[in-house]
């Protein structure tokens, strides 16, 4: 029953919630890749604008779960009820692989059994992370009750709010998901949040190729084998993305280099080719949210980002509106700032 729970929070539930986005995106945009990925990306952003309060008042865990829970089955509702129609299309933009030459079709083979061999060795071959005494210390308070960044993770005493992790709530997010499904956190954590997370790695990324390389069936597993050898040989410090991806998949820092930047990068290109609709820019403003989701750095750096690519855009285009436009997509990463200045 655990794993059907989980099947169902980690696979399914972000294929759900992921179509009310995509309905109202670009046709060319619609996959199921885009709705994967955009149902991860909606459910981290709408965890983020729920559970902050809750942290900052210092309420009840239990309370908040309960809340999210029913937030989210409604957001999966309203997706399956508004974009039921787009189903069929998403899947037929995914299998057009199958109009591939034999060299295509051959890449894509290996691409494919190289991130499931990454994720078998992901979930497999795990080993102790020093920040797990942070990280996976405060999904175990969480899931236990014990507070929302009350207790030292390391000691186990009371302390005042820790403001430095508290507005980048990852570790709150598993947490919830050990409440749904019954299961440890640290199980979570090394187990299977890792294999997901890089498969949602390489989902962004597929889209990233498509808008790079469109119109060719070749270049886009070529570049997907590109970054899949990237990542396997990545491993040359501490502290490179590729090795965050590996061995801290299921913590912030991690989550920001490896997914937010990749897809801030995919709504760039979006937005360079001026092919953001609704959907997009919706999507645009959740990302905002999710880089304070998964680390402060991510507070300040997305709309470093946002405003340079908004600057060079408004000039390319010679529209000045681009960068109001842009600006407001930045206002989650605004008020989180001021946000965490005022408690600090």
């Amino acid at each position: 029953m655990q794993m059907f729970r989980l099947t169902g929070i980690l696979l399914l539930l972000p294929l759900a919630v992921g179509l009310l986005p995509v309905r109202f995106m670009e046709e060319k945009h619609r996959s199921v890749g885009m709705v994967y990925s955009s149902g991860w990306l909606l459910m981290f952003g709408l965890f983020q604008f729920m559970i902050i309060p809750f942290i900052v008042a210092e309420k009840e865990f239990a309370d908040a779960a309960v809340i999210y829970s029913a937030l989210i089955l409604a957001f999966g509702a309203a997706g399956l009820l508004l974009g039921w129609k787009i189903i069929k299309e998403c899947v037929q933009n995914t299998l057009s692989i199958r109009q591939a030459d034999r060299a295509a079709k051959i890449l894509w083979l290996i691409v494919l059994l190289l991130i499931a061999f990454q994720m078998f060795c992901a979930h497999f071959m795990q080993y102790l992370d020093g920040d797990d005494a942070l990280y996976v210390a405060i999904s175990l308070q969480t899931q236990n009750g014990d507070g929302m960044y009350l207790k030292n993770p390391y000691y186990g005493y009371a302390q005042g709010l820790d403001v430095r992790h508290a507005l980048s709530p990852v570790p709150v997010f598993i947490a919830w998901i050990g409440q749904l499904t019954g299961m440890h956190t640290t199980i979570l954590s090394h187990g299977y949040i890792g294999p997901v997370f890089l498969l949602l790695i390489y989902v962004i990324y597929s889209q990233i190729g498509k808008q790079l390389f469109a119109g060719s069936t070749k270049n886009v597993p070529l570049f997907l084998l590109f970054l899949n050898i990237w990542y396997l040989f990545g491993n040359v410090s501490l502290y490179t993305a590729e090795t965050f991806a590996y061995t801290r998949t299921w913590q912030g820092k991690a989550m920001f280099g490896n997914l937010v930047v990749p897809a801030l990068l995919l709504w760039m290109l979006f937005a360079v080719r001026g092919e953001l609709k609704c959907g997009e820019w919706g999507m645009l403003f959740v990302l905002s949210a999710v880089a304070a989701f998964t680390t402060s750095t991510g507070i300040f750096m997305f709309p470093i980002f946002v405003a340079l690519a908004g600057l060079m855009i408004a000039v390319y285009r010679k529209k000045l509106v681009v960068l109001f436009e842009f600006a407001a997509c930045c206002t989650p990463s605004i008020v989180y700032g001021i946000l965490y200045l005022f408690l600090k």
